[in-house]
Parts: structure tokens; sequence; C-alpha cells
């Protein structure tokens, strides 16, 4: 949610600026802005709606002073132009922001960067202040006048309020922050001093260090075009950059040292190739990260992987995993594969959930935190209280440098997925899935089961093939989906291993396409949902034979609760394996994959369920790789 960027040195700012915002848009965002320094000059250009607005904005020299001491000027319009086109030009300094609204609406008042009362200073601010109701009342009994409903326009106001008590840039911000109680990642500039300042508390906030210029950036990937070498503030410090240096503090002004991570990431993520959205392109690279996986976990059969862990799965009684979204859904999954093998109780909580109660677990519980980007607000908080009632804590991620890499260090999984660009997750959530089989197997070797590690293993490499053949039916899934595009509801059914690929499935088609979508158990299906059902309500089943006579208990009575629903006119749809000939008459329409055992259909009956969403929402045409109101990295509760 929301993104910062920021640069120091030589180059055009303005340049850099409109870059990394453009590689930040994936995060979500309803408003742009940046604000360049130079010499003692600000301009901020800002615009509501799609980064095109704030570029043409520019282009057309549509920009705006921050404050306006004579608007009865004739030569008002071609000063501020001719004066706004040279610091366009000129301006070495500069930070800028994406936002996605959480106080204030959505609009050009709200946007950043927002100012101080004087115009003095610029700031960009990712977070939630709350107490911000408190502090702005304090502040307008003071005199001070707000012009936004912001709570980031509170902080501009609190440090021109130190600054006007004598204190400079730095001492103001760090007082600032000691009266605030909230999440943050900020940026500031100002007239009369040459530097940015940074501060950082429960939100993401990276520095890039270049050769005698520096960057700034809410995520790693906006800045490795430039550099690799990758500073990541800590919670509640406060950094100051210039063109040649980096200075980190504490709020209360002791030095801390600096510690730089080289990023193995490549500019590439950022680049469509030669697909038409994001989302398909990464659709396309499941069967290369699962691959890799594969490849990295197994040594002579046995689990290669999770070697770094502090404690052993053997001392463990209970599992707990906490995630929020997809990553739920890859968790749930994981509940069944890990109770199935390795016979160990597994709780699944929603993070935000999970934080809502006291946590009921002890030192031989494991919390296990699924999080794409790392940085999620809700997962973060969930291990934190975990931690705090001294169960064991992990974390199952795409990124090493990250908030919950850190806090977990050295229980960390790290996938190959990489950074998504798409808001909607495909590749992260096969790779966390495929994490669930990888820790399900560990936890076996630990403890000594009798396990068929040669089988399973088996039957894990085939998947990189199989779902590379499920790609590779693109065209044949669009033209048995898009027919299904203007329905305004739609119910996925399974059972077992598969009930959380439903609700993947609905979550996917909802986030994409807007349609109202729901994913249910089958079983559940008497129990509420049939009383939808009619001949405007498709029905989209996941029912994949088994070897077991439980697996095929499973099949029997997800196609027995088809029929029910079909009973009711509803158009039917079923995902099966291709060898499956009981379906053939059952159903209305047969998306078919290759055959793959129940126990591993999860990652394979995805593919067909991410193309659903995508066919349908680009037919719509909906914006696929940025869909409305939503976010990428959810950073606030």
């Amino acid at each position: 949610m929301c993104g910062i960027v920021g640069y120091i040195g030589y180059k055009n700012a303005k340049e850099i600026l409109l870059e990394g915002l453009k590689s930040l848009s994936y995060r979500g965002y309803d408003s742009s802005g940046i604000a360049l320094k130079e010499e003692s000059s600000l301009l901020i250009v800002k615009s509501e709606g799609k980064l095109e607005n704030l570029e043409a904005k520019i282009a057309s020299f549509s920009i705006i002073p921050t404050l306006v001491t004579d608007l009865t000027s004739t030569n008002f319009n071609r000063e501020v132009n001719a004066r706004g086109q040279e610091l366009l030009d000129k301006s070495t300094c500069g930070i800028g922001h994406t936002r996605w609204a959480t106080h204030g609406k959505p609009n050009f008042t709200n946007s950043h960067p927002h100012q101080d009362e004087v115009g003095n200073i610029a700031i960009v601010h990712n977070g939630i202040i709350k107490n911000f109701f408190d502090l702005k009342a304090k502040l307008e009994d003071e005199g001070f006048v707000f012009k936004t409903e912001t709570d980031t326009e509170v902080v501009a106001q609190l440090i021109y309020k130190f600054k006007l008590q004598g204190k400079d840039l730095k001492s103001a911000l760090r007082e600032a922050l000691k009266l605030v109680d909230g999440s943050y990642a900020i940026a500031v500039i100002a007239k009369d001093d040459d530097k940015i300042y940074l501060a950082k508390n429960q939100s993401p906030l990276i520095i890039g260090i270049g050769d005698k210029e520096n960057y700034i950036a809410s995520d790693s990937s906006t800045v490795v075009q430039y550099t690799n070498k990758i500073l990541r503030l800590k919670d509640k410090q406060i950094a100051v950059l210039s063109a040649n240096d980096v200075i980190v503090e504490d709020l209360e002004g002791n030095s801390v040292a600096i510690q730089i991570i080289h990023s193995t990431q490549t500019a590439s993520i950022m680049e469509k190739g030669q697909y038409k959205h994001f989302l398909e392109k990464e659709i396309h690279e499941q069967p290369t990260v699962i691959s890799k996986m594969i490849a990295d976990a197994f040594v002579d059969e046995t689990i290669n992987e999770f070697k770094q862990l502090d404690f052993s799965f053997k001392d463990i009684s209970k599992i707990t995993f906490v995630a929020c979204g997809s990553a739920y859904h890859a968790a749930l999954v994981g509940k069944n594969i890990i109770e199935h093998w390795a016979k160990i109780p597994v709780d699944v909580a929603i993070a935000s959930e999970f934080c809502s109660k006291p946590a009921l677990v002890s030192k031989t519980d494991l919390v296990i935190g699924i999080s794409q980007s790392g940085e999620t607000a809700d997962t973060l908080a969930a291990i934190k209280n975990a931690k705090s009632a001294n169960a064991k804590i992990m974390a199952i991620t795409n990124k090493n440098d990250s908030a919950i890499f850190d806090l977990c260090k050295p229980n960390n999984y790290v996938t190959p997925a990489g950074i998504e660009v798409s808001v909607a997750s495909t590749k992260a959530f096969t790779s966390q899935v495929l994490a669930m089989y990888l820790l399900a197997m560990k936890i076996c070797q630990d403890k000594k089961l009798n396990f068929d590690f040669q089988s399973n293993i088996y039957e894990l490499r085939a998947l990189p093939i199989i779902i590379g053949e499920c790609i590779e039916r693109e065209n044949q899934y669009k033209s048995q989906m898009i027919k299904y595009s203007n329905y305004r509801d739609f119910l996925f059914l399974s059972r077992g291993v598969n009930y959380p690929i439903a609700l993947e499935g609905a979550l996917k088609l909802k986030e994409l396409s807007y349609i109202h979508a729901t994913g249910y158990p089958s079983g559940e299906m008497k129990h509420g949902p049939i009383a939808i059902l009619d001949s405007t309500v498709p029905v989209l089943n996941i029912a994949i034979s088994g070897k077991t006579e439980f697996e095929q208990t499973i099949y029997k009575k997800t196609l027995s609760n088809a029929e029910e629903a079909k009973a009711r006119m509803s158009p039917s749809i079923v995902i099966a394996c291709d060898s499956d000939e009981n379906v053939e008459n059952l159903f209305d329409e047969v998306i078919r994959i290759p055959d793959v055992s129940q126990i591993f259909s999860p990652i394979v009956a995805t593919i067909p369920l991410q193309f659903l969403a995508y066919f349908i929402a680009e037919n719509l045409g909906k914006d696929v790789d940025q869909p409305r109101n939503l976010a990428k990295s959810v950073t606030v509760e």
C-alpha cells in the first residue's frame, strides 16, 4: 500500500522519481506526486488517478506553487511555469509518492507530498498515525491551520512547530516522531536544507547506496536497476541522506551501525517482455519457479531445506499458520498436507483475527507467518504476538530483505518466486503451496516417521512438467472461460485438500473481474449456499479422483454435491483430470488438467482458475494488473 521514492545525487531527479513511482504502482494507488528541491526552492506536482495524469501535468507545466503570495500578478503563470521548468530540468534532489487512501478521500488535496503551514518542507508518508485526531486538535488550538484530511499533515505541522522553536530539521523531525503513535515511513525535504531526512516504524523503507548518489524506496525492486547495495531501515530509526553519505540514528540521536545487503534481484522483474499483462507473465513463470524449488529441496531423497532453523520439528507439539488473502489459502492446504503426512495438529488463523485475542500458544508451539512481500502488517503483528507468548516463530516469504525475514531470523524459508508486479498473486501462491509439501516432508524427517519419501519426491518432480502442460492449454481454457464473463455471481466448491483452492479461485475471480464469487466446502452447499442457485449462478467444482479409498470417497461426494447444484439449473463447471470419464456427461463444461494424484493436485488445479479470472477480467475490460481498491502489500492494519 502506498509507495515512497526519493533521490539525491547528480542525475535529473524528476526522471528517477517517475520511474520509481511506475515500479511501485503494483502496490496499488489512487493518486501520485513528486516534490523537487533546487537551491532554496521547492516544486510540488501531484495528481489524482493514474501516473499518466501526473506525467501529463509535468509535460504541460501545469504546476501549482505550494505557497502563493501574489495571485494578482500579471506575470504569475509565466513566472511559475518558467521557474517550474527550471526545477524540473535542474533538480537533483526529490521525493515522490503513490497514495492509497487511508485517512481522507482519494482526491487532489489529500494526495502527497504534503507541507507545513508556510510551505517550507515537503513530506511523504506511508502508514497510519493512530493519534492524529488528538495531535491535530492540539495543533489547531495552538493556531495551526490544516488544509487536508490526512494524518500525514499532522507530522508536517509538528515539524514546523519545532522548527519555530529554533530546532534544525533533523531535531524537529525527531521531536515530532516522539509524539506520534502509529506506523510510518517518512521522507522529508526542505527549502533551507540540502539533505533528505527519513524515518521508519512498522512500514518498509529502504535506501539504495550508489556512487555519489543515493536512492530511497518502499521496495528494493525499485532501485535494483541503479544499485544492488541495499540498506534497510529498522523501526524507530532516522536516516540523513546526502549525495555522498548516509547517516542512521535512533530516535534519541545515537548513531546506528549500517548493514548493507547485496540484492540479487534484477530490473527484468519490472518488464512485461512478450506478455500483455504482468499477470499473464507471472502465470507463465510458475513452472520455472516450481522447478527451482524442487531442484533445491532434495539431496539423496532427504530434505535439503530448513537447515538453518534453530529448532527441530520433533520438539514441536502444534503448528499455527497466520496469514492473509491467498497466503491464508496456501496455509489451509498446508494444514491438510501436514496433518495427513506428519500427524501433527495444525491451526490456520487469519492474521488480523489472531491479533484480536490472547495468543494461546506455548514454547512447544510453532507459529508460521506466510507473506509474499514480507511486509504484511497483520501478519507481522500476529508473529510478534506469538513471540511475546514464547512460541517459536518462523516465516515463509518471497523476500529476504523484508521485515518478516528480520523478525523471524534465522527461521525463514524464502521461495524463489521473487517480486510479483501484478496485484493478484499467482506464482507467489503456488510457491507457498509447494512450501507446505516441503515443510510436511521436513517434519516427517525430523520426527523419523514412516514416510514414503521416494514416491512422493517422484510426484513432486513431475509437477513443473504438469504445470507447463496446463499453461500450454491457455488458448483452450480461454475459449471455455470467456463465455462466463456476463454472470454476476459464481460459486466455487470442493472438498479436502482442494477446498482451499476453491477459496483461491473465488478470490481471484473477485479480485480481477469484480464478479461476486464465493468458495465453500462442497458439503456445506446444502447448509445455506444452495438457496442462491439458479440458472444465473454458475457452480465451479474441483473434482480430482484419488488412489486411496479415503480419496475416492472425497471425489464421489464432490460429484454428488455437483449433481445437486445442477438440479437447481445452475450452469455446472468442473476441473478434472484428463483420464476422468465420470465427469463428461455430468457437467456443462469440463476444464481438463493433466493427470495428477489428488494429494498433489492443488498446485495444478490452481492454474486454470488463474486463467479463468484473467480471461474473464480481460474480456470485461478490467485493469488486470492493478484492480481497483487493491494494494499488493498491505502495510497498515
